[in-house]
């Protein structure tokens, strides 16, 4: 129900079939009203059907269709599956938000933070697979946990606006969940950054390793 589409799509220009219609029409045509019984005729009825194509062709709209994009990927199947989940998760928790009611938008605005850092960290662990081993308990303990939470709160909501019997129970527990998603977006941003602190060490490394080739083969700037 909170299913959102977010693939990226690609358009492809295609030609009309009209011109392959048209052609078939000349011969059937000319089989009906044409006798075809030399060689002369038949290559004149192929000549009039070909002109018939090239005209229809040219003349005939193209029209677009749009079709999934290719799905980039990581070269590490694990790494490329827990992107896929975690971008799922991303547009669950998107969903989710626009659900909820104007008072509240605090929460929202969590759901939706939750859900940007998610993507980032899909896309950072795309570039880097090497990274999969610091993301692995995402897939394994936090995203579950989250779209329950996720998914709980929607419910309770849609409860606590029926009877007011045990609506301060309910409001309890919302905000239990409320602190948990504040607690799950400061972790998983620290999370990211550890991934970006990472990937930062990495192009240090990278940049010291060609400063000193270049000195070593005499093409550094002293």
């Amino acid at each position: 129900m909170m299913k959102k589409e977010n693939t990226e799509k690609i358009c492809i220009k295609r030609k009309s079939a009209l011109p392959l219609w048209v052609c078939a029409a000349v011969w059937v045509l000319a089989g009906l009203f044409y006798p075809m019984y030399r060689t002369l005729d038949i290559l004149i009825v192929a000549v009039v059907s070909l002109v018939a194509w090239l005209i229809t062709w040219i003349i005939a709209p193209e029209y677009k269709e749009y079709v999934n994009a290719p799905r980039p990927t990581s070269g590490n199947a694990d790494a490329d599956a827990l992107c896929t989940q975690l971008e799922s998760e991303a547009v669950h928790l998107t969903a989710a938000a626009e659900l909820l009611p104007a008072e509240r938008a605090a929460f929202a605005a969590r759901l939706g933070s939750v859900g940007t850092v998610l993507g980032k960290i899909a896309k950072n662990l795309q570039a880097d697979p090497s990274d999969f081993p610091k993301c692995r308990r995402l897939a394994g303990y936090y995203l579950p946990v989250m779209r329950k939470l996720c998914d709980k709160y929607i419910f309770l909501l849609k409860q606590s606006g029926g009877d007011t019997e045990g609506v301060q129970t309910l409001a309890d527990i919302e905000t239990k969940i409320e602190d948990a998603f504040a607690g799950i977006d400061s972790a998983l941003k620290k999370q990211l950054d550890a991934l970006y602190k990472n990937d930062d060490l990495d192009i240090s490394t990278d940049i010291d390793v060609l400063s000193q080739m270049l000195r070593r083969d005499g093409l550094a700037d002293d």
